[in-house]
């Protein structure tokens, strides 16, 4: 079992440039408003570990900020779970190298993570703490956190801690992920009620990330960056074009795919699959947060299936929040999936009405009726254009 954890402490998206291990320039005030909120929720919602960002925060190196981590994070926030450093990131800081940081320690890191230098770093650690150049006092504070979150996972007492790993492919746990994907789903317009899709009706499903598994789970899946994930790697997933499909014909439409948006005939409405591509560190740096800011091809293609005289519900993959207004304002419908993982299946679920006669989710613990159908429209829609 893996310990929930809040990451990465603190700025990490806010850099010059949007690089990673970056520097992020705000003042206080500014960190606090736009950085930080979701710490303490993430704390009351019972996160035991919490991972420090390899970022800077105006020059200065999260990984031995003092302030940052033992006076906001473990005072002012109240954490007392275990707070772990990122890959040798300990290494980046003035006066440091992986194997020998006693400042990393002292600003209040817990464990850090060295994974092919942590010989050498135990051996100065450990002479450190015997010179005095770190306190006993941070060496009982830091095992305190090790124990109290051992004996928070049943690590302490024999229980069993680890599921069989069979279990993670079982129909439960596959419910479980299709009802994580339906209450993800952000509706962001719903203009002339395209939505939910009427039983019978003849849908052209389009865009080249329908059908892509690397997609919709995006880095870090299989592999670091994750481009190379395909259906094969989840003999039960589905593919968003899969449940699309499937729950078309439950409803006894007829549903047809071109990538490319040229239909057959005349649909009845046009869902079209776009987003961003896998990515992990380094390869998700992006300088704007405006969804393809030079070759627009997607916008292209929703306003080229928008000419043909078709409804168009766009459906947005996406690992963060980009600016996608003009693609917004060119479509009929548009909805936020961020990264549905291998269960994109689970997207229709929430829009076809024969799909939702047999969903298991009751509407008890679903009360937004899927999302795709709110109960209070929002008043504002999206975003200006001038916005983008």
């Amino acid at each position: 079992m893996s310990p929930p954890t809040i990451k990465h402490f603190l700025g990490d998206g806010g850099t010059e440039g949007g690089r990673d291990e970056g520097n992020t320039l705000a003042s206080e005030r500014a960190l606090i408003a736009t950085h930080a909120q979701n710490y303490p929720a993430g704390i009351d919602a019972g996160a035991l570990t919490a991972m420090v960002s390899f970022s800077s925060w105006n020059g200065f190196k999260n990984h031995g900020n003092h302030s940052l981590v033992t006076d906001v994070l473990k005072g002012r926030m109240g954490f007392r779970g275990l707070v772990l450093g990122d890959w040798n990131a300990h290494g980046q800081f003035d006066g440091c190298t992986v194997t020998h940081c006693p400042r990393t320690y002292n600003a209040g890191l817990d464990l850090v993570l060295a994974p092919d230098s942590w010989k050498p770093l135990f051996d100065n650690t450990l002479a450190d703490v015997r010179a005095g150049l770190i306190p006993i006092a941070r060496i009982d504070d830091a095992v305190r956190r090790v124990l109290r979150v051992k004996a928070k996972l049943g690590l302490l007492d024999g229980r069993a801690i680890r599921t069989e790993p069979s279990a993670i492919r079982s129909d439960a746990y596959r419910a479980l992920a299709r009802e994580a994907v339906a209450k993800s789903l952000v509706l962001l317009k719903n203009e002339g009620k395209t939505l939910p899709i009427r039983p019978g009706a003849h849908v052209l499903i389009s865009g080249d990330a329908a059908d892509d598994m690397a997609r919709q789970a995006g880095g870090w899946t299989i592999t670091g960056q994750g481009t190379d994930t395909a259906k094969r790697d989840f003999p039960k997933g589905q593919t968003i074009l899969d449940g699309l499909t499937q729950a078309i014909a439950a409803a006894r439409g007829t549903a047809d795919y071109a990538a490319d948006g040229q239909a057959r005939g005349k649909p009845d409405v046009a869902i079209v699959v776009i987003g961003e591509r896998p990515y992990a560190e380094f390869q998700g740096d992006v300088p704007t947060l405006a969804y393809q800011p030079r070759d627009q091809g997607d916008l292209a293609l929703v306003k080229r299936v928008k000419a043909a005289g078709i409804s168009v519900v766009t459906v947005f993959l996406s690992g963060r929040p980009l600016f996608t207004n003009a693609i917004v304002i060119a479509s009929d419908a548009f909805v936020v999936a961020w990264l549905p993982g291998s269960d994109g299946g689970a997207l229709p679920m929430w829009w076809s009405p024969a799909a939702r006669a047999r969903r298991a989710i009751s509407r008890e613990r679903c009360p937004s009726r899927g999302l795709l159908t709110p109960t209070r429209p929002s008043r504002r829609r999206y975003l200006p254009a001038g916005m983008a």
